[in-house]
């Protein structure tokens, strides 16, 4: 290659004799050492150690002290050098089984080797990417992992509870509320007495409206408020239950329900309810929706007579849970008619009912009937007998014959905002003949 060869080719045959050198290199290093790999050596130092069972340990009164127990293993492998690079500390896993321990003092255990597959899965067995390619410890620092054993000693500790974030504005928190005041620690003597309580950390969030309630893990910490190294320690309660209710207190006013009968419409009264309101506190979860407490229904046909002026009273009911801060348990209810009168007219005003079969003949045997009618003033005063129209009920007796007393009912033409009160019977006779006249 001469200085006049173009640089395009000249890049071409650099990378050609790149990839041809690389190729030469993978083969002499995989098949060079008599048709098999040449071999390499890769050490991975500090390989921790996990100890399986420390719970099985704490039930019978027992843990792993750190002091005297081997942490990690240095490992040396051995085997095909492209394999070795993809080793590292993270694809070993070192195991002591602790289960099968029954006293306190110094033990020898032989740890177990896996290796973590592309799962992240750990097999007592090298996986089938690692076991084709036979990579293989060809030393260790430790043959077995050393492990101190002792004795646990209880101490009962405090919980507190940490709230995290804050509740919306109008909203208050009562107290919180954990499943177990304490909690029972075990652990070594020295360890136990560096104990000043357990806390849990509630988080609330932004702007909290509704009651929380978390399961949380405890801290424990020591008089200096630092929290302490869990592992010295066996809690068999692994998580405090806390809640904190959040209130809303709200000014809610008091209504009545008014049942509009006859001639009586709630626009003919005038009323006050005293208090107009009350002051209810609850769960922000219960309250939020609620707007008024409404004390019942009133039906105003029957007031009418009892006087221009009543006073009712009624029960305060507070939703289910929340409580009422006002004071007071019950509300008075006043009503006034804005013009209402009654008055009682005679009437002999009766009609037959129109849709009484042909061939059948009616006579009233009540002669003439005292009627109590309600309405404005001037509208009652109006009224006369003749204005009352009186008809007889007789849906239930058209087939019949002889004497029956049978329902009133009544029109006052012309007087549409007069009504009457209460409920009246005639005494009629009916026959088959249309000889007898009324």
């Amino acid at each position: 290659m001469n200085d006049n060869t173009p640089k395009d080719n000249r890049f071409l045959y650099m990378l050609t004799a790149v990839v041809l050198a690389l190729g030469i290199w993978f083969f002499v290093d995989e098949y060079g050492n008599n048709g098999s790999a040449y071999q390499a050596k890769m050490e991975i130092r500090e390989i921790p150690i996990e100890y399986l069972g420390k719970e099985q340990l704490a039930d019978r009164g027992l843990m792993l002290l750190s002091d005297g127990t081997t942490e990690s293993v240095d490992l040396t492998f051995e085997g095909p050098r492209r394999l070795l690079v993809q080793l590292n500390r993270a694809a070993v896993r070192l195991t002591v089984d602790l289960t099968g321990i029954t006293s306190a003092g110094t033990q020898t255990l032989r740890y177990n080797r896996a290796y973590l597959n592309e799962q992240g899965r750990a097999t007592l067995t090298a996986n089938q990417k690692y076991a084709k390619l036979t990579v293989t410890v060809s030393r260790n620092s430790v043959e077995s992992a050393t492990v101190n054993i002792g004795e646990m000693s209880h101490k009962e500790v405090d919980v507190r509870c940490e709230l995290e974030g804050n509740v919306a504005q109008g909203c208050s928190a009562g107290e919180i509320q954990l499943s177990q005041p304490s909690v029972d620690v075990q652990g070594q003597e020295d360890d136990l007495n560096q104990i000043a309580y357990a806390k849990v950390s509630l988080i609330l969030g932004d702007a909290a409206m509704d009651s929380v309630t978390q399961s949380l893990t405890c801290q424990l910490y020591d008089t200096s408020d630092e929290p302490l190294d869990m592992e010295n320690f066996y809690l068999k309660t692994k998580q405090i239950t806390a809640t904190l209710p959040i209130y809303m207190t709200k000014q809610l006013p008091l209504t009545v329900t008014f049942i509009s009968e006859g001639k009586v419409k709630e626009s003919d009264v005038s009323y006050l309810i005293r208090p107009e309101s009350v002051t209810v506190t609850g769960e922000a979860s219960i309250l939020k929706e609620v707007e008024e407490i409404n004390l019942g229904e009133m039906n105003l046909l029957n007031l009418i007579g009892s006087g221009a002026r009543t006073f009712h009273t009624y029960a305060i009911l507070v939703p289910e849970g929340c409580t009422n801060r006002s004071g007071v348990s019950t509300a008075t209810l006043e009503i006034v008619f804005k013009d209402m009168a009654t008055r009682t007219v005679t009437t002999t005003n009766f009609q037959p009912d129109s849709d009484f079969p042909a061939g059948k003949s009616i006579v009233f045997e009540t002669e003439s009937l005292d009627v109590q009618i309600y309405g404005p003033s001037q509208a009652v005063q109006a009224v006369t007998g003749d204005d009352i129209r009186v008809t007889p009920n007789l849906d239930d007796f058209m087939s019949a014959s002889g004497s029956y007393s049978v329902p009133a009912e009544f029109t006052i033409p012309g007087f549409r905002k007069v009504g009457v009160l209460g409920s009246y019977k005639l005494q009629v006779r009916i026959s088959d003949e249309t000889s007898e006249t009324r």
